[in-house]
């Protein structure tokens, strides 16, 4: 997979590319839309190959303890009729559902390492 980067990382405007000639990871891009500062960062994904298609997704913190925080992933897809018949026979959750869990956990991972927190519940998974 060939990435690219467009922008300064963890600003607003920021864009994380990806192409592949594999279907099942494609070419697309992300951007930083709107970042609140310790509690949300809202981004938009685009999907360019296999299919074109435009989703809004962001991650939200929210502190728990004083250390632990939980990360709450949110992805919203459209898909126009008649492509959004094929949702009646495919799993999103089965198809997207591992990918996204183990981004949360990768978060967690480079977070721990990163603030040098000897435990290993900084970042409650959900």
């Amino acid at each position: 997979m060939k990435k690219s980067i467009r922008g300064t990382d963890a600003e607003v405007g920021f864009i994380s590319g990806w192409e592949s000639t594999s279907d099942s990871v494609g070419t697309g891009e992300q951007e930083i839309k709107k970042i609140t500062p310790n509690e949300r960062i809202d981004y938009e994904v685009r999907f360019i190959k296999p299919f074109e298609s435009t989703s809004e997704a962001y991650l939200k913190t929210e502190i728990e303890t004083e250390h632990t925080t939980k990360v709450t992933w949110v992805f919203h897809g459209n898909m126009p009729y008649p492509s959004n018949l094929m949702l009646l026979t495919m799993d999103m959750e089965g198809m997207l559902g591992k990918d996204l869990q183990g981004g949360l956990e990768n978060l967690k991972t480079l977070f721990e390492a990163q603030v040098a927190i000897p435990t290993n519940d900084f970042i409650k998974v959900n």
